[in-house]
């Protein structure tokens, strides 16, 4: 079986701190989150571009933060179309409670990678963000995801370099891989009314913010590209 495997690895990672905004002084500003995507080269992380093209065996992980309070709930379509609840869980971390300002590491326990499988594709990682943990109150259950393809990807689907964002230092990106938003047509999160989101691309990260106020879960995802 093909997925996203979390693997127990030791490293160490110099991040650099995001933006003040993400602060835990930040209340007063509107809900915005940021994704870091990191990748294991030896005994260090690295961040890379969202829209990198990952090879199978890479170990990959995501840095967390938001200016808000809630609850995380992270689920991986597999390129082989398999689903796999990511987070929380018992390898991944079971405490999924976020606070504003903070910094999660996904997976959570100390040390753990994710591992990219063939077959060649995409990785859907779809994020949902709710205001009270799945069970208590008003808050919708977790996502319902939908059956996966029966049919192989169509050649169109498989990730390529993209000459138009070719970058000077070699390095191979597609466009389609990366935070967006998730539409009412796509599998994954099919029965939550996600609010309207807006996504901004960055070189080393993804910000991502709902366009109007509300309690309605925020749902995005984000494709990592794998040849």
């Amino acid at each position: 079986m093909f997925v996203l495997r979390c693997t127990l690895m030791i490293g160490l990672s110099a991040f650099a701190c995001m933006a003040q905004q993400f602060g835990a002084d930040s209340a007063t500003q509107s809900q915005k989150m940021e994704v870091v995507l990191e990748q294991q080269v030896g005994k260090t992380a690295r961040v890379v571009n969202p829209q990198h093209v990952f090879k199978t065996g890479d170990l990959v992980r995501f840095r967390f933060r938001s200016n808000f309070d809630g609850y995380l709930y992270v689920t991986d379509q597999a390129s082989s179309g398999k689903y796999l609840k990511l987070f929380p869980g018992a390898r991944a971390g079971a405490d999924n409670r976020i606070v504003r300002g903070r910094e999660y590491i996904i997976p959570a326990t100390s040390g753990s990678w994710f591992r990219i499988d063939k077959p060649a594709g995409y990785e859907t990682v779809f994020f949902t963000v709710t205001p009270a943990r799945v069970g208590e109150k008003s808050t919708p259950p977790p996502p319902v995801l939908a059956p996966p393809p029966s049919e192989p990807l169509p050649a169109e689907m498989l990730p390529r370099c993209d000459d138009g964002i070719f970058r000077a230092r070699g390095e191979c990106l597609d466009d389609k891989a990366g935070a967006s938003a998730v539409s009412p047509s796509d599998p994954g999160p099919a029965k939550l009314m996600p609010r309207e989101i807006v996504v901004i691309r960055k070189t080393d990260s993804s910000v991502i913010a709902p366009a109007s106020d509300g309690d309605a879960p925020i749902i995005y995802q984000f494709r990592i590209a794998h040849h």
